[in-house]
């Protein structure tokens, strides 16, 4: 299946199971408030296909656009209502009850990624082992005392079974500038202490890169094994084929992936003359490689995909697996808030501000990936989902709570021109997040 067809598939799957979690919401707190709902839709636009329920009055619809839904409730500002249901009106229900109804989308979003991380961590979920293969020369890694060989045993005394593990624990203590303790197993087997305090780190770059790489230390790389090729790229016309494994580029020995990158990425547009592990023998062939632009600079490409790296199983029985999991959003929720934050006030990058385009590649990605990583996918997408709509600009959910604050303190709703031009305000910085994120999809593509 190619590449786009994952992401198209990717994209619409996880809309419509990330609308029809937050739109749940909305409808199931509706009615236990006692709000009779007249539509629930996934999607906007003309209907596609509409049904109803024997004895129920919400028509269910599947909208033509799926790139949004919405609950529509019985409300007197939209239209004539009968006066034996005005009760039912949305606009008829104390304070309490309409924050709760609105309340209840994001609500739904935090619940439903709490859910799936403990369902993939009792399922169990591919990881690395906590080895670390490579540290940088002159890196943060290398001044604190890392060394290759190393094996992460615990983090501020959590304990360490899995590369990723703690990766947003990681990331939220860095953002906060927090010294943090690892414990380390030496090849020898020794064990020692190292504090690495993230006070003196670059708070700007931080989000862009897991934690460990801004450290400078890596994961174990894979063989020099020849996964899968690009079509038509060096790699493909020189006769390379899965399986393969390379050996030597003329004559210097290629001891894993990471050597192979580092000497094909030296020499854009030269010729290589590859020794190639085949079955029981080797043979030699030639290329040549293709120059490429990244990070502002040529480096040479063969055509080649990287192996898959050496998995482990990171899993948890169901009890432990509850804690697990709220500490896992909590940290997500934190880290992405904290973001959103340091984004506004530029103490970082909005090219780490994602749109349609790059949630989309991700999708296909993690689909194509397995199921766990898929669910890990959803949650994130659906913690940013629930924040973003908590956010108090008027059309989104937050909006709706800010004009429940100012009813609150006045006693009685915001004028409708205010109501107008707070609609006219939201719109604008709609426009204005989606045009960044927009234009962060299109610059990665190229």
């Amino acid at each position: 299946m190619s590449v786009i067809l994952y992401s198209l598939l990717g994209f619409l799957a996880a809309i419509a199971i990330l609308v029809t979690v937050h739109e749940y919401g909305h409808f199931q707190v509706a009615r236990a408030c006692g709000v009779k709902v007249l539509k629930f839709s996934i999607g906007f636009g003309r209907p596609l296909i509409t049904w109803r329920r024997k004895n129920d009055p919400t028509a269910y619809c599947i909208g033509c656009i799926p790139l949004g839904g919405y609950v529509k409730m019985l409300d007197e500002r939209e239209g004539e209502v009968a006066a034996g249901e005005r009760d039912m009106a949305f606009n008829r229900q104390s304070l309490a009850k309409r924050s709760a109804i609105v309340v209840a989308g994001p609500a739904y979003n935090f619940l439903f990624a709490i859910a799936a991380v403990w369902l993939v961590f009792i399922t169990g979920s591919d990881d690395i082992e906590p080895v670390i293969g490579r540290v940088d020369a002159d890196s943060a890694a290398e001044r604190a005392g890392f060394r290759a060989g190393d094996r992460l045993t615990a983090i501020d005394g959590r304990a360490v079974r899995a590369w990723g593990q703690h990766q947003f624990y990681l990331i939220h203590q860095a953002m906060k500038g927090n010294s943090v303790d690892f414990d380390v197993e030496g090849a020898d087997g020794g064990a020692r202490s190292i504090a690495v305090d993230f006070a003196a780190f670059d708070q700007y770059a931080i989000g862009s890169l897991p934690i460990p790489m801004h450290l400078g230390m890596h994961p174990p790389a894979p063989p020099a094994a020849v996964y899968r090729l690009v079509p038509g790229a060096p790699a493909a016309r020189a006769g390379l084929q899965p399986g393969d494994l390379i050996t030597a580029i003329d004559g210097a020995p290629i001891g894993d992936w990471a050597d192979l990158v580092a000497q094909v990425s030296a020499r854009p547009g030269q010729a290589l003359a590859l020794t190639v592990r085949r079955g029981g023998g080797l043979l030699d062939l030639a290329l040549t490689t293709e120059s490429a632009r990244l990070g502002g600079r040529t480096v040479g490409r063969i055509g080649l995909y990287r192996p898959p790296p050496q998995t482990i199983k990171l899993r948890y029985g169901p009890l432990a697996a509850i804690p697990a999991a709220l500490d896992y959003n909590w940290r997500m929720t934190v880290v992405t808030l904290r973001s959103l934050g340091r984004m506004l006030s530029a103490r970082m990058s909005s090219d780490n501000l994602s749109g349609p385009i790059t949630i989309a590649r991700l999708a296909g990605h993690t689909i194509e990936s397995g199921v766990d990583d898929f669910l890990k996918f959803l949650a994130i997408i659906s913690i940013s989902l629930g924040l973003i709509n908590l956010l108090p600009i008027p059309l989104l959910d937050g909006g709706h709570l800010l004009y429940f604050a100012v009813e609150a303190v006045k006693g009685s709703p915001p004028s409708p021109r205010a109501m107008l031009w707070g609609q006219q305000l939201g719109i604008a910085l709609l426009v204005l997040l989606m045009g960044v994120a927009f234009y962060n999809d299109i610059m990665r593509l190229f």
